[in-house]
This record gives C-alpha cells, structure tokens and sequence, in this order.
C-alpha cells in the first residue's frame, strides 16, 4: 500500500553505506535520516554483504567463494534442491529467505536499536530480480537470465526475501518501505536481451506482491519510466536526469502515476565522489527547483510533485569512502530541509 501520509520531499537513502561497523553505520543513518530510516547494508564489510551475495544467499546450488570474491551457481547441484524453494514459495514460508546476523549486520543492529518516537517509517532493500539474475551465472558464467527455470527461481527467493524483511522491520515501525534496486534495468532496452518487457514486469511484479506495504523500486540510467509505473510500484526512485528526460518525451504516465497516489524519489544528490566535492546544498536545492519547473511546464501538478516526493542520493553509496558516504547523507538531510523550507512544507 502506499505510504499513509505524504512524503512531502523528506530524504529517503538508499541503504548502502561503506561503514564496516553496522553499529557506526547505523549511528550515521540515523543521525540523517530524519523520519524516514533504511537499514545500512554493508558491501565493505564482507563479501557476503555484497548486494548480489546478500540478496541471492539461500538460493539452491549457490557457491560463494569468499576467497577468490565469486559467487555462482552449480547447476546440477540447483537441480537437485530447487524443490525446497518451490515449495517454500508456494507455501509462503518466508523463514527460507531469513538473513542471519552476519549476512545482514546493520538489519540485525537495527532490530537490536529499534526505532525512535519521531520515526514514521523504516525502508529495506534488495537487488531486483533483473538486475540479480544479469549478475548471477553457473559455473560457466552464464547469466542465469537466460534459463527460465532459475530466472523464476530467483524471482520466488526475492519475494520470500522482502517479506521476511517486511516482517522484521514491522518491530521496528508500523509503516514499511520494501525496495527492489534494479540498477541494471537499461539493458532491457538491448536487442540481445532475451526477455520482452511483459516477462520482465511479471517478474518485477511478482517480487513486489511479496510486500504489504509500500512497494518501491529503484533504478538507474537510461530507463523508461513509464513502462515502471505500469507496474505495482507506488514509490518509484531514479537519479534527477530520469525525470528530466521526461519533460523531453512527455509526462502523461507521470501526471495519472501521481493522481492514484504514486510517489516518486528523486535522486538528486551524486554518489560521484568529484561531484560530491562540487556539490552544495544550494546547488543541489537549484538543481531541484529547476526539474519541478520543468516538470510543472509539461502539466505535472507542483503541488503532487512537492507532497508526493521523497529526495534521494542517484547512486548507492556503499562504495565511497566513509567520509565521502557521510558528506552525501548530510547534503541529502541538508537539501530535504531547505526544499521544505522555501515551498512551506513543514
């Protein structure tokens, strides 16, 4: 379901931080977060935090090799115990998807801390099934996007996965945000890809039916947006350019996405670490100023556009340094305010 009250352009990060401490991490979000807290994965702590590993951990034949940084899948070995993931996806028995402490650390120091008065609701995250099964191979290193069988596959675990995070994070605050990353969506566009768009949102969907609560979805690069928002996706977040390019195709999806009650993220602060150096709140909140008009140009109503918005960094921010992570998180916090500032949005 949506989120029930409007975002209203509060910042909203993506979860990825480069911290090897979940206890430092989570001190950090918190600290920016305002009332809106996702929980801090770890890609630098361990290879099995790597949003790959971390997200496929449990699938049958899985092979991670820490050593030699190679995560797979042994076919035969796939084979031979997919039933026990098609049985636990039939039965919806979501404890198969159960990430241990030391696969999710800043999720675990999260259940451990809990939540605050002030917070209105906690965001966890996952890889998307297109995105997860572009990067997962067999031991041939062949993509497992094109073996339906385990494409399906990877799709079932992630909507045992959300679920069982959903649940986790429901003793932590009573309004969830679920959010599948598919930061390698573009390639959907790729004439070798080997799905047409009507399988690739199944898959999407079926993951995101996994959710009670507000579904989200994150993506990069060039992506058509509209096709998106034809999905159950009630809170879809891309990098700025996304939306501006928009403006230049036309906003009809926008505009009718908005009126049922969509909600967008907006990334609008970089993960580039020469851009970070750049950036300013004042820059950042220009750069802000600048798409609303041009989105309220092309018929985008300003005020959904200002109430039915979360602000977001463009780009995971997992691999930075720690204070390079931390600049952004306090431009993301420090943007937020000023936006709801200048448009009365406090």
């Amino acid at each position: 379901m949506p989120l029930p009250f409007q975002p209203a352009c509060l910042p909203l990060a993506l979860g990825a931080l480069p911290h090897r401490s979940a206890a430092q991490a989570l001190d950090i979000a918190r600290r920016y977060a305002g009332t809106l807290l996702a929980w801090p994965q770890l890609p630098q702590r361990s290879f099995r935090e790597q949003c790959l590993v971390q997200s496929m951990i449990g699938f049958p034949g899985l092979v991670v090799d820490a050593a030699a940084l190679r995560v797979y899948v042994d076919r035969s070995e796939a084979e031979r115990r997919i039933d026990s993931l098609w049985l636990a996806y039939l039965e919806h028995t979501i404890t198969y998807a159960a990430l241990s402490a030391d696969d999710a650390a800043g999720l675990a120091e999260m259940a451990r801390i809990g939540g605050w008065r002030d917070l209105r609701a906690v965001k966890g995250q996952i890889l998307g099934p297109i995105s997860a099964a572009l990067q997962l191979t067999d031991e041939r290193e062949q993509p497992l996007i094109y073996d339906d069988m385990l494409f399906d596959a990877i799709a079932q675990l992630l909507r045992l996965r959300v679920a069982w995070q959903e649940l986790r994070l429901s003793e932590i605050a009573p309004v969830t945000i679920i959010c599948i990353d598919e930061p390698l969506l573009e390639a959907v566009a790729s004439p070798f890809f080997p799905h047409d768009w009507d399988r690739v949102a199944g898959q999407i969907d079926d993951v995101l039916a996994g959710i009670n609560g507000c579904r989200a979805l994150y993506t990069r690069g060039d992506v058509d947006l509209n096709r998106l928002m034809h999905t159950s996706v009630e809170l879809l977040i891309a990098e700025s350019a996304a939306y501006r390019r928009l403006c230049e195709s036309g906003c009809e999806d926008l505009i009718a996405f908005l009126e049922r009650g969509g909600m967008v993220g907006i990334g609008i602060v970089p993960s580039d670490p020469e851009q970070l150096k750049m950036a300013s709140v004042d820059s950042l909140f220009d750069a802000f100023a600048s798409l609303l008009d041009d989105l309220t140009s092309q018929g985008v109503a300003r005020d959904h556009v200002l109430q039915q918005t979360v602000i977001s960094p463009a780009e995971s921010l997992g691999y930075l340094d720690s204070a390079s992570a931390e600049w952004a998180l306090q431009l993301l916090a420090g943007v937020s305010q000023r936006i709801r500032e200048e448009y009365a949005l406090i």
